[in-house]
């Protein structure tokens, strides 16, 4: 049997830092009357900064910024990678697909491409296509990578409290790339292992960014963030944690045996619920909220690319990725470090 093991991680940060009191006071200033509470932000989500990216960058910058450090971490030539997935939220341009951008910029032209889009769950839906592309034969080098430039959707306009509840998880977004390069084996008990999704298309307008597409082609209006966070937080927490436990039993794991679960970074009373729900440590969570924020299918493979860098994780460790998402969709996938 061919496993997917992972071979290096990745990640590009801008260097602009971003408060959540900086966000408080630029939306008081833009709103019109409307007085953002000083503190709010970081209180309800656990945000303390993020991370903005300079006017001008693009979502092909930071991925194939992540892409290249993933690949040095390896000592890996862009020229040997077989396969280029592009996993995330926010895109370039309508077309073509942002891989063929992020192809071009890593220089890894021997590379097929392919954009992977399903919001936040971008990344593990593109973890998964490329275990099963390495398992049937049809890849043995495969880079996932991710490039969120969400700072752009973020409407700084607020003009009442009722607005405030729509407009609140776009406050928390930050900018981020990062990437994962897996590679097949026939070395057992390594690697990415099958994982869970479940989605709901009803829920589809829960959390949306509207403009972009043929449903509302020149409102311009429409280009931001809007979510229903308290309505997409319960359908996580009453998704997640069962699909968790489906997902470790056919593995057969137990939480205990979970070195470290990485989740989609949303906000601190999420994970607390879903640790709560499953009985798990919260200490053994990577969190990366309270520092970059949340940056979509960027988040969980940031947070990979840190706990590697850090000595976090050693080989073998197991490592359970957890995601929620608009859709509505969520995804557990087990990997073997």
């Amino acid at each position: 049997m061919i496993n997917s093991a992972v071979v290096s991680t990745g990640h590009a940060i801008p260097d602009g830092v971003v408060t959540s009191a900086e966000i408080e006071d630029a939306v008081t200033a833009r709103s019109r009357g409307f007085t953002m509470p000083g503190g709010l932000v970081q209180r309800l989500t656990g945000v303390g900064e993020r991370r903005h990216a300079v006017p001008g960058t693009t979502s092909s910058d930071l991925a194939s910024q992540a892409g290249l450090a993933a690949l040095r971490n390896a000592d890996v030539d862009p020229l040997s990678v077989d396969l280029l997935i592009y996993s995330s939220a926010s895109h370039d341009v309508s077309e073509p697909a942002t891989s063929a951008i992020v192809q071009h910029k890593m220089g890894a032209r021997n590379a097929t491409f392919a954009d992977i889009k399903n919001a936040c769950n971008s990344f593990l839906n593109g973890l998964d296509f490329a275990a099963a592309s390495i398992a049937t034969g049809r890849a043995r080098r495969v880079l996932v990578v991710a490039g969120e430039v969400l700072s752009p959707t973020i409407n700084w306009e607020i003009l009442s409290s009722t607005e405030l509840r729509t407009k609140l998880a776009a406050l928390t977004l930050g900018d981020a790339g990062a990437a994962v390069l897996l590679e097949a084996t026939e070395e057992e008990n390594t690697g990415l292992l099958p994982g869970r999704f479940v989605s709901d298309g009803s829920q589809w307008e829960l959390s949306t960014v509207l403009y972009g597409g043929n449903l509302m082609v020149r409102d311009n209006s429409r280009s931001y963030f809007e979510c229903d966070s308290s309505s997409l937080q319960k359908l996580a927490i009453e998704h997640i944690p069962p699909l968790i436990e489906k997902t470790i039993a056919e593995v057969g794991w137990t939480t205990d045996e979970i070195r470290m679960i990485v989740p989609h970074q949303v906000s601190k009373g999420v994970t607390e619920a879903l640790c709560a729900a499953i009985d798990y440590p919260r200490d053994r969570v990577a969190v990366t909220l309270d520092r970059f924020g949340n940056n979509a299918a960027a988040s969980i493979p940031l947070a990979l690319s840190l706990a590697s860098e850090q000595g976090q994780l050693a080989k073998g460790d197991k490592v359970l990725l957890v995601c929620g998402a608009a859709g509505f969709t969520a995804g557990v996938l087990p990997v073997i470090w």
